[in-house]
């Protein structure tokens, strides 16, 4: 989920009912849990359904994640400030102590494991081949991908994906998105053959517009999504990890797993 690096933020944006202030840029005070006293700052990227994305009006973010980090905050007695983020520029932006934490379908990787602190895996995943409905080709291996237009969201396990097919030596012509549903609006106007993306994202989105689009081949689920806190905030990560735990164990992720995912 790019080869941008620049990091775009909106700094007031109301979403959700919460209006997102200017204080990315203060300094974490020494010993502090959180850049902002009794604030949680999210670094976030709208426009990956069902986990974060603009509901029919416009304004409002919804999704799994959004009603994680306000049930996170909520027992963690903080108040969540989010911010939209180019996909790209959430890693350095952590890593600079811009936000306190990355709440964004983010997959865990052995890179990002070496550079955050990554709580227990809350959702797994995989990738997967999305064609339309009436294409021609069943996409049933990798190797199905041979002389087609593929697009993926770049900067992702996707992309990952993509490149080491070329890399094998499999002829395909790669088209990188910055916004994954931007993708799947191009294959739904024949602008490409196939997206490949994560299995969950997709599976809702198919489920959702099951006249358009079809997945043909599904990957080993062995991706898992985690939270990102950065290195130096072990006491952060330590709070947000038993907060999670006790979700999981009062049957909370549960039901939030049935709402979005099922």
């Amino acid at each position: 989920m790019k080869h941008s690096t620049l990091l775009k933020i909106i700094s007031s944006v109301c979403a959700a009912g919460i209006f997102i202030s200017c204080s990315k840029n203060a300094k974490r005070a020494e010993g502090a849990l959180t850049k902002i006293d009794g604030v949680l700052t999210i670094g976030t990227e709208y426009g990956y359904p069902p986990f974060e994305y603009i509901a029919e009006d416009g304004v409002t973010l919804i999704g799994f994640d959004v009603d994680m980090w306000n049930e996170l905050c909520r027992r963690m007695n903080l108040k969540p400030e989010y911010y939209d983020t180019q996909w790209a520029g959430l890693f350095p932006a952590l890593e600079t102590d811009r936000y306190d934490c990355i709440i964004s379908a983010v997959t865990i990787t052995p890179e990002r494991s070496q550079k955050f602190l990554i709580t227990k895996p809350y959702v797994q995943n995989s990738d997967c081949f999305v064609v339309r409905k009436d294409f021609e080709k069943v996409l049933s291996v990798p190797e199905s991908l041979e002389g087609l237009k593929v697009a993926y969201q770049a900067e992702t396990v996707s992309d990952v994906f993509v490149t080491g097919l070329k890399e094998k030596g499999l002829n395909i012509k790669t088209l990188e998105y910055d916004k994954l549903l931007d993708a799947f609006d191009d294959l739904r106007f024949g602008r490409v053959d196939v997206v490949v993306a994560e299995s969950v994202a997709s599976g809702i989105i198919v489920k959702n517009n099951p006249d358009v689009y079809r997945i043909d081949f599904t990957g080993n689920p062995e991706e898992f999504f985690g939270i990102l806190v950065n290195k130096k905030n072990q006491a952060l990560f330590d709070l947000i990890q038993n907060t999670l735990d006790s979700m999981y164990s009062d049957g909370w992720m549960k039901s939030n797993e049935d709402k979005w995912l099922n």
